[in-house]
């Protein structure tokens, strides 16, 4: 079903007949949906739009475009945004303020009334990297000295402006976390017992200033509808939603997958040249003088090059699969222990396995290069060693330096891959920051030993 086709003929035959409600209408239809038919809409009909439409309606539409399509809100007078935004869900609301540029965010900000002000000050006050800053005042608690009729009553009375309702947050009546209530108890429960009665009391929590990459793990596991936020006196601040979660995993995935690539955060689309170049360079620069360093380290087998040039023909064969395995065991590490706190037997069967994996790969790919090598050496008749003329033993001998630094290279490659980010998890810094552009050049490195090391040990009469 093309539904964004259904909601703008909706909205066009609304623009035509004042008895058709749209607000009503419109309840039938994914809030998604109808933010991307509000985008194909002209400039008159987006107003006819937003005047007949109900406010809260319109604020569920709205938030869709914090991430994407954020002119669809800059271009509204600052009146209209700052009354669109007080309808929001804190986080939603903090999402679509973040995207405005300064100056417009503080007017909208000093035209915005109600509670939300003082939970976006709240959500404010926390670091980027801590959990206070993701999370929602978007819940509904009831302090300890009720009884299940009156819990229910309050529920009820606030479940209008509350999506999250399934789980009921208990407090004691200074604010104090004591643990959650399913809806379902309250329904199910004795009218007149306490809602202390059926407390869960073992409810996993979270603290606002608690790093996001620290508790994402424990988030991720106990998977629940909403988490708790508490402060350090353990007094209830905000809950973390699975959707907030859904969000948070997206952006570490996407954060590590940038990292890994060697870049200081994501790019996207529509960001300026200078941005993008911005967070590239850093590690370009790094990775230009460890690329010297390999030039430096192929400079000391100077002597084997000037015996037998055809050695250079399979350099960029060890060099790049040496890398590339490399590169797949770095990616398994860190996606393992970014999602796990390993034990030490676990991380030394993670590492066992990847040399594994890597040995065994080696030894299909060198069997294969073998033969491969050996026929390209044997067609174009080549002449191993200067002025030695051609010899079908020194074609063995480079087609075994080939094929067996081949495996030791890709075998050593995944041993490193394994490693390396581990022992910097161990050191606390970013396995995914710092593995990617260190890796490779350690690899270019293992590559270049294995190959024209063994190259000299095989040829060792004819280089000294």
């Amino acid at each position: 079903m093309d539904y964004i086709k259904e909601i703008i003929e909706l909205i066009n035959n609304a623009s035509l007949n004042p008895e058709i409600n749209l607000t009503e209408e419109l309840k039938h239809y994914h809030e998604k949906d109808i933010a991307d038919a509000y985008l194909e809409l002209d400039k008159d009909k987006q107003e006819f739009f937003r005047d007949n439409i109900d406010e809260q309606l319109l604020s569920d539409i709205f938030s869709y475009f914090a991430e994407e399509n954020i002119e669809a809100i800059e271009e509204l007078p600052n009146e209209e945004i700052a009354d669109i935004v007080e309808l929001m869900d804190v986080d939603d609301a903090k999402d679509v303020l973040d995207e405005l540029d300064e100056e417009k965010q503080d007017e909208v900000k000093e035209l915005m009334e109600g509670e939300i002000k003082d939970d976006l000050k709240l959500i404010d006050s926390f670091e980027e990297d801590e959990i206070g800053s993701i999370m929602t005042t978007n819940f509904i608690q009831v302090t300890t000295d009720l009884t299940i009729k009156e819990a229910m009553k309050k529920v009820v009375e606030l479940a209008e402006n509350n999506d999250n309702i399934t789980t009921i947050l208990a407090v004691e009546p200074n604010d104090k976390f004591v643990g959650t209530i399913d809806i379902v108890d309250i329904i199910r429960g004795k009218q007149t017992d306490s809602v202390e009665t059926i407390i869960r009391h073992n409810t996993p929590y979270v603290y606002a200033h608690e790093l996001i990459s620290d508790d994402l793990e424990k988030l991720r596991e106990y998977n629940l509808d909403i988490t708790p936020v508490l402060d350090h006196g353990d007094h209830l601040l905000g809950v973390i939603t699975s959707d907030d979660l859904v969000n948070i995993v997206d952006e570490e995935l996407g954060e590590d997958y940038a990292k890994l690539a060697g870049l200081s955060e994501e790019s996207d689309l529509d960001e300026p040249i200078r941005t993008s170049v911005k967070k590239r360079i850093p590690w370009l620069i790094i990775l230009l003088f460890l690329g010297i360093g390999v030039s430096i380290l192929i400079s000391r087998f100077e002597v084997v090059i000037a015996t037998m040039t055809v050695v250079m023909f399979f350099q960029s064969l060890i060099l790049g699969m040496a890398g590339n395995v490399g590169t797949q065991s770095l990616a398994v590490t860190v996606r393992v222990i970014s999602d796990t706190d390993l034990t030490k037997k676990e991380n030394a069967k993670l590492v066992f396995k990847e040399l594994k994996v890597g040995f065994t790969n080696g030894l299909i790919l060198s069997i294969i290069s073998f033969g491969a090598v050996f026929l390209f050496l044997l067609i174009k008749h080549a002449e191993i060693v200067v002025g030695e003329g051609y010899n079908i033993e020194h074609v063995l001998k480079l087609t075994s330096s080939v094929s067996i630094s081949l495996v030791a290279a890709m075998t050593l490659s995944s041993l490193f891959g394994t490693t390396v980010p581990i022992l910097l998890k161990k050191c606390k810094v970013d396995p995914a920051a710092a593995s990617g552009p260190f890796i490779t050049t350690i690899n270019d490195c293992i590559a270049v030993i294995c190959y024209y090391g063994l190259a000299m040990l095989l040829f060792y009469n004819f280089i000294f």
